[in-house]
C-alpha cells in the first residue's frame, strides 16, 4: 500500500528572516539544522500566539495528529541547534502561502506579487530575472551575507523601501522587514544598514 501524500500547508506569509547563527563559541557553517517553513510556523503559533493544538492545526490546515508531529520535530530540532551550537536555516517544506512570494538570488530583496498578477518575471528592485519562489530560497543563500546592521545611528531609526526609498519610522522591538512598502509589495529594511549598502550598490552597478 503506498503511502498517503503530503497535505500542502498552507501559511499567509514566510519569516521575516533566514535563521539564526550561535553567538560566540565555534560552530561549523555547513552544519546547520534545516527549520521546514511549517515547523517555524508551527513554534510560532503554539509558543508565540499561545494556540492550543487543534486551533493551530487549523491555522495550519493540517489535522491534530499531523500538527503534534511537525510541533514535535520543530521543538526537537531548535533543542539540537541550541544544545550543539549549530546555525539554523529556516527554508523549504511542504507549504504554500497565501500569495506568491519571491526572493531575488541578485539583490536578496523579498517581494510578493501584485494581487492582479499571480507570477513575476524579474525582481522590481534590480530588474534581475534570478528570482525564486521563497521556499526555494535557502538552497542558494549565502548565508548572513549583507544583512547586519551598524551598531551606531544619528538621528531617528527609519525603515526603507529598497526600490522606491519611500521611509517610515522604526518601531523599537518591530523588524523593518515585517513591514511591506504600500507601493511596491516589497520587505522595506532599516535605513543606513549593512544590508541597505548593500542593495543601494547594487543599484548603482545596474544603472553604471
Amino acid at each position: 500500500m503506498s503511502p498517503r501524500p503530503k497535505r500542502t500547508r498552507i501559511l499567509k506569509e514566510p519569516p521575516t528572516f533566514s535563521g539564526f547563527f550561535p553567538m560566540g563559541g565555534e560552530y561549523d557553517t555547513k552544519s546547520v539544522v534545516v527549520l521546514h517553513f511549517e515547523e517555524y510556523e508551527a513554534l510560532r503559533l503554539s509558543d508565540y500566539q499561545s494556540l492550543n493544538q487543534e486551533e493551530a492545526a487549523n491555522q495550519l490546515q493540517v489535522s491534530r495528529p499531523t500538527y503534534t508531529r511537525i510541533y514535535s520535530a520543530a521543538r526537537k530540532k531548535v533543542a539540537t541547534a541550541l544544545a550543539e551550537n549549530r546555525p539554523i536555516v529556516v527554508t523549504g517544506g511542504d507549504v504554500e502561502f497565501d500569495t506568491r512570494w519571491y526572493e531575488c538570488k541578485n539583490c536578496s530583496c523579498v517581494f510578493k506579487a501584485q494581487e492582479e498578477k499571480m507570477t513575476m518575471d524579474t525582481c522590481p528592485v534590480c530588474n534581475s530575472e534570478e528570482i525564486i519562489p521563497v521556499q526555494q530560497a535557502g538552497e542558494h543563500r549565502n548565508f548572513g551575507e549583507g544583512r547586519g546592521r551598524k551598531s551606531s545611528h544619528q538621528g531617528e531609526e527609519m525603515c526603507i523601501c529598497p526600490k522606491c526609498d519611500h521611509e517610515i519610522p522604526h518601531q523599537m522591538g518591530i523588524p523593518c522587514n515585517s513591514n511591506l512598502c504600500p507601493k511596491c509589495n516589497i520587505r522595506m529594511m532599516r535605513k543606513g544598514s549593512n544590508r541597505h549598502a548593500f542593495v543601494l550598490k547594487k543599484r548603482q552597478n545596474k544603472e553604471s
